[in-house]
């Protein structure tokens, strides 16, 4: 119990210094199908963030609208992001994507996975990032026996805090 009790105060002490800063990003969009990449469609992304720096470290959960083509998203990714060097960070973390509008009774409207990236930060409050978002769950809703269909998604773009 008072392990748990030390690591909960380590973890609200480390919030408690956090600096919050909130922000725009947007940029480029494209998704793969499958692991087809010659079937490359290509869209933007626009959004808002909150950055919550802890240090070496930042939590930047954000809600973007995505739109590829005729298809459009609401995505939301939970970046943790890692300074290993001043101004650059490797990110990672779960990110969601909702499709809006109609979705076929064959197709799932939630799409769930992991994203990787890297990001520097260029000058007083603007940045740049890229992302690849793996998606994990089946696109195909009750699909037959063995069929799978992924929608893999990439953005890159800039981002501004604006605190």
């Amino acid at each position: 119990m008072k392990k748990i009790f030390f690591l909960g105060m380590l973890i609200a002490f480390g919030f408690s210094n956090a600096q919050v800063k909130f922000g725009i990003n947007g940029g480029f969009a494209s998704a793969t199908v499958s692991d087809k990449y010659d079937d490359l469609t290509a869209g933007y992304y626009a959004g808002l963030f909150t950055e919550i720096g802890l240090g070496a470290f930042a939590l930047q959960p954000a809600v973007n609208y995505v739109r590829i083509n005729k298809d459009s998203y609401v995505q939301i990714p939970v970046m943790m992001k890692f300074y290993f060097v001043p101004k650059v960070n490797v990110q990672v973390g779960p990110q969601f994507a909702f499709r809006t509008g109609q979705v076929p009774a064959t197709m799932n409207k939630t799409n769930f996975g992991v994203a990787v990236g890297l990001g520097a930060d260029l000058v007083k409050g603007l940045f740049i990032e890229g992302r690849y978002a793996f998606q994990l769950n089946n696109a195909l809703n009750s699909p037959p026996s063995g069929q799978k269909l992924h929608f893999n998604l990439f953005n890159v773009g800039l981002g501004l805090r604006l605190n």
